[in-house]
C-alpha cells in the first residue's frame, strides 16, 4: 500500500491515518489488523519502506539525466548519510525488540548496509520503474529497513537528518551492490565493505548512543536521552523474562 508522497509531517500524518483507517475497517469485518513488524516466526514481517527526495525551486535535487540510474551527486551524499548512520538510525526506524525477528537474513527484510538499484538484500534501493525527465519528481532513495511499530514523524526526520549529514560530509555511498548478498559468504561481505544492521535492539541503541550528533539540528538531546530510556525499558523487560519457545528447547535439561 502506498500513500503519495508529501511533507515530512503531511507524510508521518498520512501514515497514522493509514493505521487507525486499516484497524478500523479490519475491525468492522471481525478481523484485527496488527501493525507488529513479525507477528509470525517463519514468514516475512512488515515492513515501512520510506521514501525520500529533495526539492528546490519546486524541481527534485535527486534527478541528473546524465547520472547512473539518474541519481544526482547530491543525491549519492544524501544516501551515503543513510549508509553511514543505518545502524544508529535503526533504534528509531525499528524500535521495538520485535523488529530484529524481522531484520534477519534470508527474508524480505534487508539487514546489510549497502544500495542498489534493485537489490532486495540492500537496506537502500534506488527505484528506477520510470525514466526521462518527464519522471524526474518520481526519482528518490528508498530506506527499507523501517517497520510501522516506529514513530513516523521521527522516523522520517531521522532519515533527513542522516541524509543531510550525508549532503554537509559529501559521503559517497561508493558503488552499488549488484549481487545478492544473502548468498555472499561473511568474507566476502567484509572484502566489499558491506556491514549489517544491528542483530537486536541493545545493539541498535548503543549504536545510536555512539552516533547521535547527526541528529542535533533536529532533535535536542533530552528527546535522544528519552527514546533511548524508554526503549532499554523495553528490552530489559522481555530480557528478563523467558520465551515460550524456551520451554520447548531447554525444559527437559
Amino acid at each position: 500500500i502506498d500513500i503519495r508522497y508529501d511533507y515530512l509531517t503531511n507524510a508521518a500524518d498520512s501514515t497514522q491515518s493509514y493505521k487507525f483507517v486499516i484497524r478500523n475497517i479490519a475491525k468492522k469485518y471481525n478481523k484485527i489488523a496488527t501493525m507488529m513488524p513479525k507477528p509470525i516466526s517463519m514468514d516475512s514481517g512488515s515492513g515501512m519502506h520510506t521514501n525520500v527526495s529533495l526539492w528546490k525551486d519546486k524541481k527534485n535535487v535527486f534527478f541528473d539525466p546524465d547520472a547512473e540510474m539518474e541519481l544526482s551527486q547530491l543525491g549519492r551524499y544524501f544516501c551515503g548519510g543513510i549508509l553511514s548512520h543505518s545502524k544508529a538510525l535503526c533504534a528509531i526506524s525499528n524500535p521495538t525488540t520485535n523488529s530484529y525477528h524481522r531484520l534477519v537474513p534470508g527474508y524480505e527484510a534487508p539487514v546489510y548496509i549497502a544500495w542498489s538499484g534493485s537489490n532486495r538484500s540492500a537496506i537502500v534501493r534506488v527505484p528506477r520503474h520510470f525514466k526521462g525527465e518527464g519522471y524526474a519528481y518520481l526519482k528518490r532513495l528508498e530506506f527499507r529497513a523501517p517497520d510501522p511499530s516506529a514513530n513516523p514523524y521521527l522516523v522520517f526526520a531521522s532519515v533527513l537528518a542522516a541524509g543531510l549529514d550525508g549532503v554537509k560530509k559529501k559521503l559517497d555511498p561508493g558503488d552499488q551492490i549488484q549481487e545478492d548478498i544473502f548468498k555472499m559468504t561473511k568474507s566476502e561481505r567484509i572484502k566489499r565493505g558491506i556491514g549489517v544492521l544491528p542483530a537486536n535492539l541493545g545493539e541498535a541503541l548503543d549504536a545510536l548512543e555512539s552516533d547521535r550528533k547527526f541528529l542535533s539540528p533536529i532533535f535536542p538531546n533530552d528527546v535522544v536521552d528519552k527514546i533511548i530510556e524508554l526503549e532499554r525499558r523495553d528490552q530489559r523487560e522481555i530480557s528478563i523474562r523467558p520465551h515460550p519457545h524456551e520451554f520447548y528447547l531447554y525444559f527437559d535439561v
